[in-house]
């Protein structure tokens, strides 16, 4: 079937992108299984013999095994962000039984999906789509954060039973301040989350690679985000647009519902019907996620390659005791470069990524990069991962200097 929809043979094989580990004898595995999504629970017997179990992977697993998607298995349930359909036009976040409205534009709009964690009593999605509130003025791609509770139970009629009552995303604002700010407005790779001390306090961050438009002057960046400002987003005006021709305003607070819709509740099955139809028709946030930084904390104009992804060995010690994290951004052409923001411990407005090192890793786009710490004396290592190979270097590099200044 696979071959008769037009697909070549590399398409038409199985290709793991779910892999959760449930419990110590249970694991999930979903694959694009030739264009027709399938999972396998895999469960250890007592003999030590696997045994397992076969369900669709639609709505957990893309069709097409170039398609950007996401998951995280949490709290007993896998959450994931992917299209449900053959030609990849069904974008939706779901968990069994709940789903966004891939026939409403305002909750997703052809969205390219990033990343996902836990934290809190929310799952968050990272990922790019073409804005809503940019429509009159012509397309343009915003990049996103999108949270859902992970208590949701749905609402109560039958219409939004299967539907998310909490389900709510906001712009993530990495820009260039002035008077005409210079965004860079597409996210493309996410970092771990990150807790340690910035600017004297206490904070938890996320790192993230942002790049300009395909067709535009190419320019890459790291913008920081902390979960403070985040929460706080999610916590202001809500956006609107009255009729087809209004501009996009923030929504008065007299028109709130008395229960604030995207809160976690005990059930929220619960929620009074204008709870729900106001959230449906109110999922972004009037207020967009500012930078840690208030603006990148590096950024690389060149037409010899393009940011793609992020990997942080965070709050690394120093010699006189501040901590600092050490950033590796992989690009397109194989470049990895090594950066650290410089003063991170003492000051989040003081900006200043250091290249400590620019290595030349492979010769292909790199896609992906893991780190792995050493455990029982062995080395760290950072995990490069392109379409064709996989390959490492060790994570700390000190032989390769000439002397302290070199």
């Amino acid at each position: 079937m696979c071959f008769n929809k037009g697909k070549s043979e590399d398409d038409c094989q199985n290709y793991i992108r779910v892999l959760v580990k449930e419990d110590n004898e249970v694991f999930l595995i979903c694959g694009t299984n030739a264009y027709k999504p399938l999972c396998r629970q895999y469960s250890q017997q007592e003999n030590g013999n696997w045994e397992f179990t076969e369900s669709s992977g639609i709505g957990k697993c893309p069709f097409d095994p170039r398609h950007n998607s996401t998951y995280v298995f949490t709290d007993g349930s896998l959450y994931s962000g992917t299209v449900a359909d053959f030609q990849g036009v069904t974008p939706l976040i779901f968990r069994e039984t709940l789903k966004t409205d891939h026939n409403d534009y305002k909750q997703l709009n052809d969205p390219n999906f990033v990343h996902s964690f836990s934290f809190g009593e929310y799952v968050y999605f990272f990922f790019r789509e073409t804005a809503t509130e940019y429509m009159n003025c012509g397309k343009r791609v915003y990049s996103r954060i999108a949270r859902v509770c992970k208590d949701d139970k749905g609402g109560i009629s039958n219409r939004f039973e299967k539907s998310w009552t909490s389900f709510l995303k906001s712009r993530l604002n990495c820009s260039v301040p002035g008077d005409y700010p210079y965004y860079f407005d597409e996210i493309q790779s996410l970092s771990k989350v990150i807790s340690g001390v910035y600017g004297g306090q206490e904070e938890t961050l996320v790192y993230a690679v942002f790049t300009t438009p395909s067709n535009s002057i190419p320019g890459s960046a790291i913008c920081a985000f902390s979960m403070q400002d985040i929460t706080k987003a999610f916590t202001g005006s809500f956006k609107e647009q009255e009729n087809l021709n209004s501009n996009w305003l923030p929504v008065h607070y007299t028109k709130l519902p008395s229960v604030r819709p995207g809160l976690c509740l005990n059930d929220s099955r619960s929620l009074p019907l204008d709870n729900i139809n106001f959230i449906m028709g109110h999922p972004l946030m009037d207020q967009s996620v500012p930078a840690f930084h208030g603006q990148p904390l590096f950024m690389k104009t060149t037409f010899d390659y393009r940011f793609s992804y992020i990997a942080v060995d965070p709050q690394v010690p120093l010699v006189d005791g501040n901590k600092l994290d050490v950033i590796f951004i992989a690009t397109d052409s194989g470049i990895i470069l090594k950066a650290i923001n410089a003063y991170s411990s003492l000051s989040n407005s003081e900006v200043e990524a250091v290249i400590v090192e620019e290595i030349y890793a492979v010769s292909a786009p790199i896609v992906n990069l893991q780190l792995v710490k050493a455990k029982n004396g062995s080395s760290s290592s950072l995990i490069i991962i392109t379409d064709k190979e996989v390959t490492s270097i060790s994570l700390h590099r000190c032989s390769v200097a000439d002397s302290c200044l070199n």
